[in-house]
């Protein structure tokens, strides 16, 4: 196993050898963890058979709000061009897409992606200050450049809480899915936010009403690791999510393990156009070359919308993530949270080929 220096975790860890040897050992052991379907630290286990009814409300497909740093990584590209073929297809509803790292063109090139799929109406947003474009611009302004899209900059879409309390407010009660595939920043907004024009609910109120569940990117459970990106994008943010009163619906943690051997999209260079986005983005980051790093987002993605029961276990049950001052992130059991879990791939082969169908679609 080789960890590429931009990547998303070792990137964000490089020169900090325990980190170096927890992921090292993360690689270790999800082959065990595909081929026995257990935990050998959480005893027993329990395949997400469950999850059709914590995700989708009767027969209807999920509505999703998706929270992405895509700016960096490939893995957050790639969600968001699975999720617009899902849309495509009836399996999903993408209510919204909101950025959550100040790039100011982050959401140009998220607009890029969605027209690419001919679905440009999906509402975006911005997170607070992204005016001040301080976040590395990535394969952003390469997609923006190469690929038609209406909305330019930040200024262009509402910030994300607003956007967060306009989507919410119109879906029926307990119904939405949040995807947080990068920084906490706008999650935080949004317990935080006060009554509006857009609701009379504060935050907690409007989710505890609106949302059915929180899917989070994040995390090497159970043992954890210091703080990682995700983290270190706002650790204030991060704190107030996960510690003191917490978020107030269940949370499910798709952690570090299920992205170290997802290796995703090598085929974009040969079996699609070169104006395809998935492609565009692929190109920029690895040359069309083999994958230079794992994917964490899209294995979030497909868990959270119960695309196949299958490919995860859900473990931890009883116990929650807990997040100490320098950011780390750890399970902690006994924990009052009782319907949190971490999530693990117990069937790669079978994910990395659904990946790679929809990344060509």
């Amino acid at each position: 196993m080789t960890f590429e220096p931009g990547g998303r975790w070792l990137g964000s860890v490089r020169g900090a050898a325990n980190v170096i040897l927890t992921v090292i050992a993360a690689a270790a052991f999800v082959p065990a963890c595909g081929s026995s379907g257990s935990d050998p630290q959480d005893g027993a286990t329990r395949t997400s058979t469950a999850r059709t009814s914590t995700t989708r409300a009767g027969t209807s497909e999920p509505s999703v709000i998706i929270d992405t740093d895509l700016s960096l990584w490939w893995d957050d590209a790639s969600a968001i061009g699975l999720a617009n073929v899902l849309h495509q297809r009836g399996e999903i509803r993408i209510l919204g897409i909101v950025s959550d790292v100040p790039n100011a063109v982050a959401v140009a090139a998220i607009d890029a992606i969605n027209t690419a799929y001919d679905q440009g109406d999906i509402p975006l947003g911005a997170v607070a200050e992204s005016d001040a474009d301080t976040f590395e611009h990535g394969y952003t302004d390469e997609v923006a450049s190469k690929l038609p899209h209406s909305v330019k900059t930040s200024g262009d879409v509402p910030e994300a809480v607003v956007l967060y309390r306009r989507l919410l407010k119109s879906e029926p009660d307990y119904s939405v899915t949040i995807v947080s595939l990068g920084g906490y920043t706008n999650l935080a907004g949004l317990l935080d936010s006060k009554p509006d024009e857009e609701s009379s609910l504060g935050g907690r109120a409007l989710i505890e009403k609106k949302v059915k569940r929180l899917v989070i990117m994040d995390g090497l459970f159970p043992d954890g690791a210091p703080a990682l990106t995700n983290q270190k994008i706002d650790l204030a943010a991060a704190s107030a999510v996960v510690g003191g009163e917490g978020w107030p619906t269940p949370v499910a943690w798709v952690d570090g393990f299920g992205g170290i051997n997802t290796k995703v999209g090598g085929s974009l260079c040969t079996a699609v156009p070169t104006d395809h986005p998935m492609r565009v983005v692929y190109e920029a980051l690895f040359r069309c070359e083999p994958p230079g790093d794992g994917n964490w987002d899209a294995p979030a993605l497909l868990y959270a919308l119960g695309d196949d029961e299958r490919i995860f276990s859900e473990l931890g049950q009883g116990g929650a993530a807990v997040i100490n001052a320098q950011g780390g992130l750890s399970w902690e059991t006994p924990s009052s949270r009782k319907d949190d879990v971490y999530v693990h791939v117990v069937d790669q082969p079978t994910l990395n080929r659904r990946i790679d169908e929809l990344l060509v679609a």
